[in-house]
């Protein structure tokens, strides 16, 4: 296993501190997660300023590496430049977006990101909203704070067939997510559809609990 290297929060203490952007939510009624997307790759920028103002925000971080001179560097950063979460009312995250033209909350470069797989009565897409429950999910294996485990694009995700499972043991117990092969080791993988998804470190078999389809 490589070192981590250079940037503090990405020792296991590091990343175990909850420095980052994240959620102080609890389920509430009109409530939704919104998928917003900001324009240049100024998600963390855009995610900061909501913040601020006491609303709930998730942007999803993990460590990266770059080889520099043959010596690999990590550093904390955002998983995607684009695209952040707000937990709130319609109205609120409206409020941020580039089409509020009311008030002073909004931000130039943020937009609700739209469902293209699902229509308003009109035909239009559906605004992009994530169930609490699954939402909660997927923040769970982000913050697990374990090194070795990071978002994984399509391309890198071998699923197994029946592969619902709940973890059972270790820093990812509780969470819900499919059995998948990445880069030749067992783990769990939680998807946000449409958006991203991460995986787990290498989980063994002892400690998974399978599922039935719902």
């Amino acid at each position: 296993m490589e070192s981590l290297l250079n940037d503090p929060s990405c020792s296991p203490e590091g990343l175990a501190q909850t420095d980052i952007l994240h959620p102080n939510a609890c389920e509430l009624p009109d409530h939704k997660w919104y998928v917003l997307r900001a324009s240049y790759n100024r998600a963390q920028k855009a995610a900061e300023i909501i913040l601020q103002t006491g609303t709930p925000v998730f942007l999803p971080m993990e460590c990266k590496s770059k080889v520099i001179k043959g010596v690999r560097h990590w550093k904390k950063a955002p998983c995607t430049t684009t695209l952040f979460f707000v937990y709130g009312t319609y109205e609120k995250a409206f409020s941020f977006t580039h089409r509020n033209t009311q008030t002073n909350d909004s931000i130039p470069f943020v937009d609700f990101v739209f469902d293209h797989t699902r229509k308003e009565a009109n035909g239009r897409d559906k605004i992009m909203t994530i169930p609490f429950r699954e939402m909660e999910n997927f923040i769970r294996i982000v913050q697990a704070a374990v090194p070795q485990s990071y978002s994984v694009t399509p391309q890198e995700i071998h699923y197994k067939p029946g592969g619902l499972v709940r973890v059972t043991d270790g820093p990812f117990k509780g969470i819900i997510g499919r059995v998948a092969r990445i880069h030749s080791q067992q783990r769990v993988v939680v998807t946000i559809p449409g958006v991203m998804s991460f995986a787990s470190n290498y989980i063994p078999k002892a400690h998974l609990e399978p599922l039935e389809e719902e």
